[in-house]
């Protein structure tokens, strides 16, 4: 786990910050409502494509900053630089398709 990482689910308490999920808790409590896993970004305790990763649809490329892309979104840039990409925010799915967050 990163140095920083407060709730174990694999992201600092920076990013989580940075996203807006639940820095202290890594597993939603009320699926749909608490947003506490970075990867499960439809809030539903598991890691999926259609679910998950498709929130990555039509919008790698775009960037945060002013003035916006209409296609950017602060949740999905996984890695907090500005960028919605393959390598830097996509590529966190790899080998969790399908993983359910638990709580430590």
């Amino acid at each position: 786990m990163p140095v920083g990482d407060d709730d174990c689910d694999g992201f600092t308490t920076t990013v989580e910050n940075y996203v807006g999920t639940d820095p202290a808790d890594a597993c939603t409590d009320d699926p749909g409502v608490h947003d506490a896993w970075p990867l499960d970004i439809n809030i539903d305790t598991f890691v999926t494509v259609v679910g998950d990763v498709y929130a990555y649809a039509g919008r790698i490329g775009a960037t945060g900053g002013p003035p916006p892309d209409a296609n950017w979104s602060q949740r999905v840039d996984l890695n907090e630089d500005n960028y919605i990409t393959v390598v830097g925010d996509v590529l966190l799915f790899s080998g969790m398709m399908g993983v359910e967050c638990t709580n430590p």
